[in-house]
Formats: C-alpha cells, structure tokens, sequence
C-alpha cells in the first residue's frame, strides 16, 4: 500500500472496488459484506484482478438463507469466510473482525478493511455505533486503511462518515435541488456562500446537538471554536437554502427555529457544495 494510504469513503460500490483494489496491493483484505454473498464479491474480485496476500471475507445475511450464524470457513490457505446473521449484532460483529485482525496481527502484511455498505450497517444498528467502528478499524489498520462504501447512504451518514474517514473519491448523486441551490447562493452573495463551505460540517454539528427551540448565532459559538460571525453567516446560508427556518418576530440578531431544522437537507446541501469546483 502507498506510504500515504489514508481512509476512504467511495461514493457507488464500484468505485469502492477500484479504491480498494488501488490500496490492497498485497495486502491483507478484510471485506464486511452485507449486500453480496461471499461467492459473488470473490469472484467480482478475481475479475477485477484484485491482489491480496490473504482475505477475509464476513458475510452478513439474512437469516432466510438458512446459515449458522457466526461460523468461519478456511476455503484454502489464502480465504477464509465468516457469517454473521442479519440484522446485525455490533457486538458479535466486532467480535470476528477483531478474530481476523487478531489472527493477522503477525503478519508482515497489513490489512485493508473493506466495508460494502455503511448504510446496510447504519440500518442494522444506529449511526453512532458504525461510527464507533469506523474510529476502532480506523485505529487498528492505521498504517493500512479502511475503504467503505456509499452507495445508498442518506446525506446525513456521508456527512457524519465522511467526516470520520480522511478523504472521499467520487461524488455523490442528488434527487434534490440542491446542487442548484448552493450554486445560486455562490452567484448571488459569496461571502455567504464562502462562509457556508467553509464551516458547514462545524454548523450542523451544533445544530445537531441543540436542544433549544429558538437560538442566536452568539448563544452556539460557545460551544464551537468558530466566532458568532463565522458560525451566523453559515447558519444564515442554511435559512437561505431552506433548511433552517428564521423566527420571524424578533428584533437584533437573527433568532434561528431550530424545531423547522432539516438535517437530511442540510447534509445534502454540504456535499453539493463540496462536489462543486473552486
């Protein structure tokens, strides 16, 4: 692997392939299935000429398909599969990825974990424990890597995910207008729009964590390290796209109603905003 191999976060499962085929070279893969069976990723694997030293493949299903759960299959000396049954127990499945890494932990090789769907692993669980796992794998293959892939994320996960993980390759698709709208902004007031790309992850954060139904800019920057003008234009930018909402009779600052508050909106307005060029 590259000496700067970093954490990935793929937009689209085939992407997710080439990114990790890209960083195994010759590693060790590690790769946590929850949409193909154990047969179809391996063989989609050996198409795409993939190179690894050993792997590992965890397959997550249902239980219709009739397995024991929680079984390991050494297939030969380089493959071994594992099972685990949906929907997932995060306990039991950071159980068998901590039996491989375990296993590995001699190894002259390091390994590449591969996930192939964060939102299948959100579904199963909540977003607050994939983030766990993704900060334990994150640590546990820090001089190899973790790439995982979004194909049907909500905006909301690859905003949280991403932000885990060290970059993003690709870009995602949007059913919504907000490519659009961010791009108006950007014409029609700029600084607005500069403050907004510059510190939204750090505006919905706060927004997220807020219990108060009506707040000031000035009453969040406390909890931030952004000034009130810096985190006040970027909320600014998020009334203006329609996914925050002004009280409209107040006087001075702008008092924000944090219970019209769309996070889903939000997200995907961040993302568009960074898929767009400088």
């Amino acid at each position: 692997m590259p000496d700067d191999a970093s954490d990935v976060l793929a937009f689209g499962v085939d992407r997710a392939m080439r990114t990790l085929r890209e960083h195994a070279g010759g590693q060790n893969v590690l790769a946590v299935l929850t949409d193909s069976t154990a047969d179809e990723w391996h063989r989609r694997w050996e198409r795409a000429g993939g190179d690894a030293e050993q792997v590992g493949l965890i397959e997550c299903f249902d239980l219709a398909r009739g397995a024991a759960a929680a079984q390991t299959t050494v297939v030969s000396d380089d493959l071994a599969v594992a099972t685990v049954e949906r929907p997932i127990d995060a306990s039991q499945l950071r159980s068998v990825l901590e039996r491989f890494l375990d296993g590995w932990e001699g190894s002259p090789r390091g390994t590449v974990v591969y996930l192939e769907s964060l939102a299948d692993l959100r579904e199963d669980t909540d977003r607050e424990t994939v983030g766990g796992l993704l900060e334990s794998l994150t640590a546990r293959t820090d001089r190899d890597g973790v790439v995982a892939a979004a194909s049907d994320c909500a905006a909301r996960d690859i905003a949280v995910f991403g932000d885990t993980l060290d970059e993003t390759v690709g870009e995602p698709s949007f059913d919504t207008d907000a490519p659009t709208a961010v791009r108006r902004l950007r014409t029609t007031d700029p600084t607005t729009f500069g403050y907004f790309r510059s510190y939204w992850r750090e505006a919905i954060e706060i927004l997220d964590r807020t219990d108060r139904s009506y707040v000031q800019a000035g009453q969040l920057a406390d909890e931030t390290e952004l000034s009130s003008r810096m985190l006040g234009a970027t909320l600014s930018a998020l009334a203006r796209l329609d996914a925050l909402a002004l009280r409209a009779d107040t006087n001075g600052p702008n008092r924000y109603d944090c219970r019209n508050y769309d996070p889903e909106r939000a997200a995907e307005l961040g993302l568009a905003v960074e898929s767009l060029p400088e």
